[in-house]
């Protein structure tokens, strides 16, 4: 499978992922606030934003990697070989790919074919988000 493919497949992942589970808690929340318990109702709500956080920052800032990026043997790395912040993660993984899910894929979706497919026809171009992060995606399948 080429690399540009399982770098899509790997974000896609991660969105169905933190989409479910934020669907789990909402789901749970709705039905507290409709028992008329709004408290509890709210105690879901944090939780799934702690669920998400962790899925999104905590597992890629400690192993290295999203839940997407592992199954498809990717990793984001900093240009400079120094280890991504959690600065760097929480922007690149929580706001810009969950956050803005559906916006971002679309401008990425265009942005990709736009430069890399239509002009230059190289498909190894950086994406915005990771331009700006100076971070780059790397293929593990090679090692």
């Amino acid at each position: 499978m080429k690399f540009a493919v399982r770098k899509w497949l790997s974000a896609l992942i991660d969105f169905i992922i933190d989409i479910a589970v934020m669907g789990l808690f909402y789901t749970g929340a709705r039905g507290y606030v409709a028992d008329g318990d709004v408290g509890k109702g709210n105690i879901m709500l944090i939780c799934a934003l702690v669920a998400i956080v962790f899925l999104t920052c905590y597992v890629p800032y400690k192993q290295g990697q999203t839940v997407g990026q592992a199954i498809f043997k990717v990793k984001v790395i900093n240009k400079d070989d120094s280890k991504r912040t959690m600065m760097q993660i929480l922007l690149r993984e929580c706001i810009m790919k969950f956050l803005f899910g559906p916006l971002f894929l679309v401008l990425s979706a265009g942005y990709f074919l736009i430069n890399n497919v239509i002009m230059l026809k190289d498909y190894n171009i950086p994406l915005p988000h990771d331009a700006i992060l100076k971070t780059e995606v790397i293929d593990l399948s090679k090692n």
